[in-house]
């Protein structure tokens, strides 16, 4: 499973410096890779992507509220993410009334999430059984 995780951070980190480099040259890309015409990305997108922003932002900030702080590792964040934006993009999709293409999209950005959140769970060691 970590072999999974690895492989789909790696897919996905390759797949945003894509992103970023493209965009420095004016070509709007959006997930997969359909490219923008007009340089718009699809409103629900850009929405959804905004709302997992501020959910993240949310959970981190009400977590050092409460006292809950402790050292998080990179893949936490990327869990937290993913699975907001999954659950976003799924509200969002359902609302603009989108094919069922961007079903399949909020579907993969959920599914990262809980790989992320499988990979990134501590190992508990039983000493006594």
């Amino acid at each position: 499973m970590r072999i999974l995780g690895k492989i789909l951070v790696a897919i996905l980190a390759l797949w945003s410096v894509f992103l970023g480099v493209s965009s420095i040259f004016g070509i709007q890309i959006y997930f997969p890779f359909s490219i923008s015409e007009a340089n718009q990305v699809p409103y629900h997108r850009m929405q959804s992507i905004r709302l997992a922003v501020f959910i993240t932002f949310f959970y981190y900030a009400l977590l050092y509220l409460i006292n809950a702080t402790k050292e998080v590792y990179p893949i936490h964040f990327l869990k937290v993410f993913m699975l907001c934006l999954g659950v976003s993009a799924f509200i969002f999709t359902l609302q603009s009334d989108s094919g069922y293409r961007e079903y399949v999209v909020a579907l993969f950005f959920f599914l990262c999430g809980l790989v992320f959140h499988l990979i990134s769970r501590p190992n508990i060691k039983k000493y006594f059984s």
